[in-house]
C-alpha cells in the first residue's frame, strides 16, 4: 500500500510538470501555423501570377549568324551614288559581325584631300588608280563589307579583281530616289556639269552595263536602311552555298 501510494505520487508530480507545458503549446499554436499559412499564401500567388513571356526570336541575327558562319570572302556594294552602299553596308556589317569600310573614305585619308579635289588637282585617271590600290588591299582581306565609288565597278581592271576575289552586290534605285537621297551635290564632281536628275539618269544607263556583272542585284528603291538591309542579308543567304 505504500508503495503504491509511492508511485500515484511520482504520477502526479509529473502531471502537474507537464500542464504548463500542454498549456503553452496551446497558446503558441496559432504562432506556429503563422509561417505555414504565409506559405501557403505565397504559393497561391506564384501559381496565379502570369508567367513572363518569352524572348521574341530576332529575325536578322538569326539570319545574321547563318550567313557569317558560310561568308568567306569580303562583300563588295556597288552602285550609283545614294544607292545605299553606305548607309546599309554600315549596318549590314555591323549585323552580321564584320568590319565596314568606304573605298572613298580610305582614299580621302590616304590623300588628305577631298575627292572633289584630287578630280580637280590630279584628274580622274589618277583618282582611279588611287582607287583600284585601295580595292585591291580591301579585295584579299578577311570577310567584311566595302562600299565602292559609283564609278569602281566600270574600271575593267577593278572589276575584275573584285568579281575574281569578292563576292559583289549592285544596289539599285531610280535616278529619282538616288537624287533625293544624295541630297547636296556640291561634294558629287560628276553632277556639276548640268542638271544633276539629267546627270543621274545618263549615269544610270551608262553603268548599269557594267553594273549587271555583280553577282547578285537588289533594288532599294523606296525600302528604308533597315529593310535594305533585310533585303541584302537574304539574297546573301540565297546565294551562299548551305554548309
Amino acid at each position: 500500500m505504500t508503495i503504491l501510494c509511492r508511485q500515484l505520487g511520482k504520477v502526479t508530480r509529473h502531471v502537474i510538470f507537464l500542464r504548463p507545458f500542454c498549456e503553452n503549446c496551446q497558446a503558441a499554436r496559432p504562432l506556429l501555423l503563422f509561417p505555414l499559412t504565409i506559405c501557403i499564401a505565397m504559393l497561391a500567388l506564384m501559381k496565379d501570377s502570369p508567367k513572363p513571356a518569352p524572348r521574341k526570336p530576332n529575325p536578322a541575327a538569326e539570319l545574321a549568324g547563318s550567313i557569317a558562319a558560310r561568308l568567306d570572302r569580303p562583300v563588295v556594294l556597288v552602285g550609283l551614288m545614294g544607292s545605299g552602299k553606305s548607309a546599309v553596308g554600315r549596318r549590314a556589317a555591323k549585323q552580321l559581325g564584320i568590319g565596314f569600310k568606304d573605298s572613298d573614305q580610305l582614299i580621302v585619308k590616304a590623300a588628305g584631300i577631298s575627292i572633289a579635289e584630287i578630280f580637280e588637282l590630279a584628274g580622274e585617271v589618277k583618282f582611279r588608280e588611287m582607287e583600284q590600290k585601295t580595292l585591291g588591299n580591301l579585295a584579299l582581306a578577311s570577310p567584311q563589307v566595302i562600299a565602292t565609288g559609283g564609278g569602281a565597278f566600270c574600271q575593267d581592271a577593278t572589276a575584275d579583281l573584285l568579281l575574281q576575289h569578292t563576292l559583289t552586290i549592285w544596289l539599285k534605285a531610280s535616278p529619282a530616289t538616288l537624287l533625293s537621297r544624295i541630297g547636296n551635290t556640291k561634294t558629287r564632281p560628276l553632277l556639276h556639269n548640268g542638271d544633276p536628275l539629267t546627270m543621274l539618269t545618263r549615269l544610270d544607263k551608262q553603268r548599269a552595263l557594267f553594273y549587271k556583272k555583280a553577282h547578285i542585284h537588289l533594288d532599294t528603291d523606296g525600302l528604308s536602311t533597315y529593310e535594305a538591309m533585310m533585303a541584302l542579308l537574304h539574297a546573301l543567304d540565297t546565294h551562299l552555298p548551305r554548309q
